[in-house]
């Protein structure tokens, strides 16, 4: 088709052909994204489902568009490209923008830090946190709460080593015994 002939012009391709009648995307040009455009797109999400778009959604295509997918529109804010600079992501943008909390943007924590939030925690409740505390917010954390700081504990985020616990943390520190109960009550009881 790139020469012409049977009908066709010179220069036109089949993909340029099923672009033009069939609304096909063509992955050579693709348009130019905008943050603005990324925001509308997250505000209709979060206005048809109360979430707010992440990169790893299911289904992936955003809604609306031509094939756009939020894993792709995410990988482009922090590489650049199609109009973007790059330095960014689905995350940063949506915490800047929309005050969405990010998760991966939490300061680190220290071994340090969480022993004094739960030294302060026992002496404002005379019992040290558990799992039935984990949904609290940590007083004088800004913001943070007990799970968010046992599962850094756990798996090892941010600035922390991983492969501990609250529970194991203040039984190796403060000599704090831990329960035998097993975890998935536990949780399930701090829930409540």
């Amino acid at each position: 088709m790139w020469r012409g002939g049977r009908g066709f012009p010179p220069r036109s391709s089949l993909s340029q052909l099923l672009v033009e009648h069939r609304g096909a995307r063509n992955p050579m040009r693709l348009p130019r994204l905008t943050v603005r455009q990324i925001l509308a797109w997250a505000d209709d999400f979060h206005a048809r489902t109360a979430k707010w778009p992440t990169s790893q959604m299911r289904p992936a295509v955003i809604l609306g568009t031509n094939g756009e997918k939020w894993g792709n529109v995410d990988h482009l804010l922090r590489v650049g490209g199609r109009g973007l600079p790059g330095g960014s992501s689905l995350p940063r943008l949506l915490a800047r923008h929309r005050g969405v909390r990010n998760l991966a943007g939490q300061p680190h924590l220290t071994v340090n830090q969480i022993l004094a939030w739960a030294d302060e925690f026992r002496e404002r409740t005379g019992s040290w946190p558990t799992s039935r505390h984990f949904a609290e917010v940590i007083a004088g954390s800004g913001g943070q709460r007990w799970w968010a700081v046992d599962r850094a504990l756990r798996e090892g985020m941010r600035g922390l080593p991983g492969g501990s616990s609250l529970a194991r943390l203040l039984a190796r520190d403060r000599g704090v015994p831990i329960s035998k109960e097993p975890m998935k009550k536990r949780m399930a009881r701090g829930r409540r």
